[in-house]
């Protein structure tokens, strides 16, 4: 498994393991723990986690599974885990908000810590920009929790590029990666200044929902015909499966992009290893990206 350098302490494995579904998975703790460690002798090493997913569940019920049963599996991981939303009812409140104060941040630290059963995360994030936020104190809240040892390094999560320079600016410690939605499906972000952006500063990108969101497998639009056809095509070149060809798009993109993985199966986590061994060709990589956009480069 090929590894991504994002910091002189950190490294992370090109497949995250992605951990968002784990409370709607219907593993049973033996289950989740031998899913680990068969992620780990895959080679993938990194694990993603938020403190809202599962209805602020997951990251207790990875802790009680993995890390209170096997404690030494720990120094085999990297865990990466956010902050700063507020799911409605949470504390009291009527909607879903951003919240990204030094209060919020260093709160939702130590609880992440609690649940996960760990003294340290390798990667912290912001989860979401909030249009509220403080840049500096957002800023001292994340030099805090690398100061205390609590998070080893810190990174952003759907933030543009203006907004990684604003609060980058505050910081005398680097933001290591930007986490953003990329796929054949979502292609956006390859052209509203993201990627660049990430290639500017040397900024290794994390991907979310890689696949699509499933909607390239099933989907009827037009778009999704498309992208099927074309993927079949090149995945019946590498012998292998369409899904392989999409987590291989990402990899062969020299943005450096660790791509989450969002399935509880072990199967479908090997398919997205093996990508990680194919490298597209220039004709096929703008197949892909024509089938997804509807019209070809000029």
């Amino acid at each position: 498994m090929k590894k991504i350098k994002l910091s002189e302490n950190l490294s992370l494995s090109q497949v995250v393991m992605g951990c968002m579904r784990i409370a709607d998975s219907g593993l049973t703790e033996a289950e989740l723990l031998r899913l680990v460690e068969e992620c780990l002798d895959m080679g993938v090493t990194s694990i993603d986690h938020a403190p809202v997913y599962g209805g602020y569940t997951c990251e207790k019920i990875f802790g009680d599974a993995v890390l209170r049963k096997k404690p030494e599996l720990r120094e085999k991981m990297e865990l990466i885990t956010k902050a700063g939303i507020v799911c409605p009812g949470h504390y009291g409140n009527k909607t879903i908000y951003y919240n990204s104060t030094k209060e919020e941040i260093l709160k939702e630290m130590d609880e992440s810590l609690e649940k996960l059963g760990t003294d340290h995360v390798d990667l912290l994030l912001i989860h979401r920009p909030d249009p509220l936020a403080d840049p500096a104190e957002t800023a001292d809240a994340l030099e805090t929790v690398v100061k205390e040892g609590k998070a080893l390094n810190v990174g952003v999560s759907n933030f543009m590029p203006s907004q990684i320079a604003m609060l980058q600016s505050y910081m005398s410690i680097p933001l290591v990666t930007n986490q953003m939605e990329l796929s054949v499906k979502n292609t956006e972000n390859f052209f509203n200044g993201v990627v660049d952006d990430a290639l500017t500063r040397k900024m290794p990108l994390m991907a979310w929902s890689p696949l699509g969101g499933g909607d390239v497998f099933k989907g009827t639009d037009e778009k999704f015909v498309r992208l099927r056809t074309v993927l079949t095509a090149v995945a019946e070149q590498y012998q292998t499966t369409i899904d392989a060809v999409m987590y291989a798009w990402l990899f062969t993109h020299p943005a450096k992009i660790a791509a989450l993985t969002g399935t509880m199966n072990a199967d479908r986590i090997r398919t997205a290893v093996h990508a990680s061994d194919i490298q597209l060709s220039y004709d096929e990589w703008y197949q892909i990206l024509e089938a997804s956009r509807g019209f070809s480069v000029p």
